[in-house]
């Protein structure tokens, strides 16, 4: 595969446009590009999302059987929990999982072999989204990238996890795809701020040179300027001027506004509220911040509901199946968090 592209630089909403337009039209691999850089150069939505998806890792889990279930099929669900107890790197898997949380569909590509008599994951290793297409259809399926269509993905070799922020296509529903365009702008104003901030307070200054002065005592009269600048003195030579204008106004408050107003839109979209993020005056209460935690239950047992769905199906019934445990999916011992809450 080759090297992934920053489609993030250069960003104007006539650029950002066309990325958007190509995903809905089955082109993922600029979206897929933008997402990772968004994550990559936002501050503000890496922490968030560091949030959301770090919650679900702080769930206790268990293998449960089936309803109603046979004395085989407890031993199995006991045997299952013992496997993955056995999994080391069982939180890095979960983690990458979540990744679909603002991407949409994460998926990683499962190596087996043979412990103890077992068949075991050996590693599983998450695979960047820029690396698959999505076949449409009836349902949509998500392939490998190939010239003819797409690959079909390998059956019990990849943990394929899709992940709905709101309804739509698969290309659609992803939360980064609502969180670009405060992304885009957030990045206008903090690089108009760092402008402003630049010759905030310093005064103008104008040369001015006789008529006939040649290029190179033009040039000397700009260096003489730039260096009144940066170090509060310089030479000129005679017959020409140097006039010190009114320093630049304004008020930054404005850049930091619309910076302010951008990062609580992506706070709300992440977290389903700002008052965790960052302060809110005198709102920031302690009463307010607990209220805005139960918010953030509903979006962490979601979460929490729709990962264990994914990891029952290309997880723990892959390795019930190989080490004779299950046979069929309907009765296979599944994957459950604990989300309820101490009193």
């Amino acid at each position: 595969h080759a090297s992934q592209g920053h489609p993030s630089r250069g960003r104007t909403p006539s650029r950002l446009a066309p990325i958007m337009d190509a995903a809905a039209q089955g082109d993922l691999i600029g979206q897929c590009e933008l997402f990772e850089d968004m994550e990559e150069k936002d501050g503000h939505i890496m922490s968030e999302m560091g949030k959301r998806r770090r919650a679900v890792l702080g769930l206790d889990w268990d293998i449960v059987p089936p309803n109603n279930p046979s004395k085989a099929e407890k031993d199995a669900a006991s045997a299952l929990s013992e496997l993955m107890q056995g999994l080391d790197d069982f939180e890095d898997v979960l983690f990458d999982t979540t990744d679909a949380i603002g991407k949409g569909f994460a998926n990683q590509e499962l190596e087996w072999h043979r412990l103890d008599g077992n068949w075991l994951p050996k590693s599983i290793t998450h695979r960047p989204q820029s690396w698959f297409q999505i076949a449409p259809g009836y349902r949509q399926e998500i392939r490998l990238r190939s010239a003819a269509g797409g690959q079909p993905l390998q059956p019990f070799g990849w943990i394929t996890h899709t992940h709905k922020a709101k309804s739509g296509t698969l290309e659609r529903s992803a939360l980064y795809r609502v969180l670009a365009w405060p992304y885009l702008f957030k990045n206008y104003s903090v690089g108009d701020l760092a402008e402003f901030l630049e010759i905030y307070g310093i005064p103008m200054r104008v040369g001015k040179y006789p008529s006939g002065a040649t290029e190179k005592e033009k040039l000397t009269l700009l260096r003489a300027l730039a260096a009144l600048g940066h170090n509060a003195a310089g030479i000129i030579p005679i017959g020409m001027e140097l006039e010190f204008l009114n320093a630049a106004q304004g008020d930054p408050a404005a850049f930091k506004l619309m910076i302010e107003w951008c990062e609580k839109t992506q706070s709300k979209a992440i977290l389903g509220g700002t008052l965790t993020s960052q302060a809110d005056g005198a709102s920031s209460t302690n009463a307010l911040g607990n209220v805005h935690n139960e918010v953030r239950m509903d979006l962490r047992d979601s979460d929490a509901l729709q990962v264990a769905k994914t990891l029952s199906r290309d997880l723990i019934y892959p390795i019930a199946v190989l080490n004779g445990l299950a046979d069929n999916w309907a009765r296979c011992p599944r994957l459950k968090f604990n989300t309820q809450e101490a009193e």
